[in-house]
């Protein structure tokens, strides 16, 4: 009776402290959503890349940290999206971030995967992880305050993979002069707050207010990291991220379903939800002929600590009724599931097998199985059948596998199959009782396409619409648009539009960004009115390489303005420049407008050059539509073809210079240096006023905007990536406007 109300007063006291400190935390996240679930789809906000961080099985935990329940969070680096959560920003103090973590790759170059930020564009706090040169199995972690990588500090100390480990972060701020302190304790004791693993040494870098949101980031595949992580708490104090009150109690357990019962074996489960504050030291199944058995009988030691667990029950007797509880132990005592009980059929079963999942090629295919029970007679075959129709068997020697081995999992080969077919599959097991069949599942064999190293050698091909080409070699994406899914896309021997109507939605999943390098491109050809398209039947991979820079081919009016020539038609869809031209038609009246032609002159050379074509346009769509500029400039675009005519059409109003005041005659004297820079760069102003500096990425997308007072002013696009940049200057004065190019390798 004693130890019953020792028991309860405890978990009494732990339920009210466990209350107390998840209402002063700030947000607490354990992921407890749906396997498989966009963290989207729960209160977290994408702000960049388009693969979802999504939930996945199991937890962890860590000794005097608060158990998270639920699931977890993969990060990995071939989605590659990043996702935020905002909290309730303190304006003072110190705000901690906790989190699980369990890595099971990095790169020794390091990336970060968890950050502190504000907004959508300014990080700080970043933790990273980079595995150690000589030890593929151990790692590091470091902490960055700002933007310059190698500012990065990482603590000496080497971490295991695939181990649960506790970083918390520490964002201490300075309201007066001092600079903030970011902070990062790796595997911290949590009775109390001792001293920092690392602590960021580029304090000098711009503070962060106010800091209300939490990250997590995926990266690209050259450097990412691939992770779980749980737990995550952030609050404004050691003990309220920690949410542990300092009470051991035992574990919390489930008991799971008996499943692969025959006549002398079963596989029993359990779940341990929460450790009780102590490490579980023992885990499994026990079970005998009566109700609720316990550890003092026939039991099954699991592997683990906290999660879903099986255990396998051998040696069992045939017809019998058997009772089963999971059990888990700690200091604090053990505790036991409910109790639960099946009975062995009497004679041996069919075996018990399940279909995995497949990988298609062109013509073959890998199919997974797994034969989890043998029935009580040992397994004389087994492998994968499949056909064009449901539900396939054995009964065709051609359509089927034949693996070594009994029990556990398998992969067959399948050849000889058909390109772009759909084809069923299921893995099958005998023993001899009988032959068990796994689930029915599909998968389509990919799209066969004839190579073509460059695009030059596409436009070498016949545009019958009909057979499938294969753009083997990396093209650079200059522009795209909704309008048919368009994309253009060049490479060094030509360049050609994408149209990518079939389904409606369009073959090309993936999202792309202008300078993204794209590889292996799957898709027909058609001429419409002349116009080389590329018609994609497939979904590549994601981008092989990004911030690719295009330099425009300079070409001359004359050369635009002539007849469908050679030279023209290998120009098509190629990104270009027209030097020194002017629009015929400027009066300061006069708007762009979609699908409107206007006249330029270059020299003696006077036609309808300029056409509209692009619907998303900032300049020529309607609602935004801009006055055509007067004076002489440069024009960068898009070659077009319509009926029979060779145009250009500009991507935005960055690519028209009379618009950016660029080659005004009374034009301001801006210097930008280094240029190209690493993303680093000042710009120095011959005749400055108060004024502003705007930055525009090569889409005429704003990135950056700072007011300044004085002739040489500081700035910082690292964490824009590279690419093309215009740099604005706007006289608040004179009400005039000058823009340079800037390029950041």
């Amino acid at each position: 009776m004693k130890k019953t109300i020792t028991f309860f007063t405890s978990l009494i006291v732990m339920i009210i402290m466990g209350t107390t400190v998840n209402a002063q935390a700030l947000l607490i996240e354990h992921f407890d959503y749906p396997i498989g679930d966009s963290l989207t789809a729960h209160g977290w906000t994408a702000h960049s890349g388009t693969g979802p961080i999504s939930t996945v099985s199991g937890n962890l935990s860590y000794t005097g940290y608060c158990t998270p329940i639920g699931q977890s969070a993969g990060i990995s680096s071939a989605a590659g999206q990043d996702i935020n959560h905002a909290f309730t920003a303190p304006s003072s103090g110190s705000i901690y971030a906790a989190i699980l973590i369990n890595v099971t790759n990095a790169t020794v170059t390091g990336d970060y995967f968890f950050h502190f930020m504000t907004g959508t564009t300014t990080f700080v706090g970043r933790l990273f992880i980079k595995k150690d040169a000589t030890d593929a199995t151990k790692f590091t972690a470091g902490v960055l305050k700002g933007s310059t990588v190698a500012s990065t500090v990482y603590s000496p100390t080497l971490l295991s993979m695939n181990t649960t480990h506790l970083m918390v972060l520490k964002y201490t701020i300075n309201s007066g002069a001092g600079d903030d302190v970011v902070s990062l304790f790796v595997d911290p004791a949590t009775a109390a707050e001792g001293t920092p693993t690392v602590v960021a040494a580029d304090v000098a870098s711009t503070d962060l207010s106010p800091v209300g949101i939490i990250a997590l980031r995926q990266g690209s595949a050259s450097v990412a990291s691939s992770l779980i992580v749980d737990g995550l708490r952030v609050a404004t104090n050691w003990a309220d991220v920690i949410g542990f009150n300092g009470v051991v109690t035992a574990p919390v357990i489930t008991t799971g379903s008996a499943t692969g019962i025959t006549s002398t074996t079963a596989i029993c489960g359990g779940n341990v939800t929460a450790d009780g504050g102590a490490v579980v030291s023992a885990r499994g199944i026990c079970y005998g002929a009566t109700v609720n058995p316990d550890i003092t009988g026939t039991k099954v030691i699991a592997t683990g600590t906290t999660g879903v667990f099986t255990s396998n029950l051998i040696t069992l007797t045939a017809g019998t009724l058997y009772h089963y509880r999971a059990f888990a132990t700690n200091s604090a005592g053990t505790s036991y599931g409910a109790d639960s009980s099946f009975t062995t059929p009497i004679g041996a079963v069919a075996p018990v097998v399940s279909t995995g999942t497949a990988i298609p090629a062109t013509t073959t295919a890998s199919v997974a199985g797994n034969v989890s029970n043998d029935g009580g007679s040992a397994v004389l075959a087994r492998g994968i059948c499949w056909a064009i129709t449901a539900n396939p068997d054995t009964s065709l020697t051609s359509t089927h596998t034949s693996e070594t081995g009994t029990t556990g999992s398998f992969i067959s080969n399948l050849t000889g199959l058909t390109a772009s077919t759909l084809y069923h599959a299921r893995a099958y097991a005998r023993n001899a009782v009988g032959i068990s069949y796994g689930n029915d599942i599909t998968f389509t064999t990919q799209v066969a396409g004839i190579p073509c190293a460059n695009i030059a050698a596409l436009y070498a091909k016949t545009a019958d619409g009909t057979t499938v080409y294969e753009l083997t070699g990396e093209a650079v994406l200059t522009y795209k648009q909704a309008y048919g899914n368009q994309k253009w896309i060049q490479d060094a021997s030509g360049a050609i539009m994408i149209y990518d109507v079939v389904p409606a939605s369009g073959s090309i999943t993936n999202v792309y960004n202008i300078g993204d390098g794209i590889t292996g491109i799957k898709g027909k050809l058609a001429k419409y009115f002349g116009l080389l398209e590329f018609l994609p039947v497939a979904n590549p991979a994601l981008a092989t390489s990004t911030g690719n820079v295009v330099v425009p081919t300079v070409i001359t009016a004359a050369e635009l303005s002539s007849a469908d020539t050679t030279t023209m038609y290998a120009h098509q869809s190629k990104l270009i420049k027209l030097a020194g031209v002017n629009f015929t038609d400027a009066n300061g009246v006069l708007k762009f407008g979609t699908s409107k032609k206007f006249r330029m002159t270059q020299g003696t050379t006077t036609d309808s050059l300029f056409y509209c074509n692009f619907f998303d346009a900032d300049y020529a769509a309607t609602a935004t539509a801009m006055v055509i500029p007067s004076g002489s400039g440069d024009v960068i675009g898009i070659v077009v073809l319509t009926k029979g005519n060779y145009y250009i059409t500009s991507r935005s109003k960055t690519d028209i210079s009379l618009l950016n005041g660029i080659n005004e005659l009374e034009a301001n004297k801006i210097g930008i240096y280094p240029n190209p820079s690493n993303g680093k760069f000042t710009v120095n102003i011959e005749k400055y006023n108060n004024g502003e500096i705007r930055v525009y990425s090569l889409v005429g997308s704003l990135v950056m905007t700072q007011t300044i007072n004085k002739a040489s002013n500081e700035f910082d696009l690292s964490a824009y990536g590279k690419g093309m940049y215009f740099v604005q200057y706007s006289d608040l004065k004179s009400g005039k406007s000058w823009t340079e190019k800037l390029i950041v390798k």
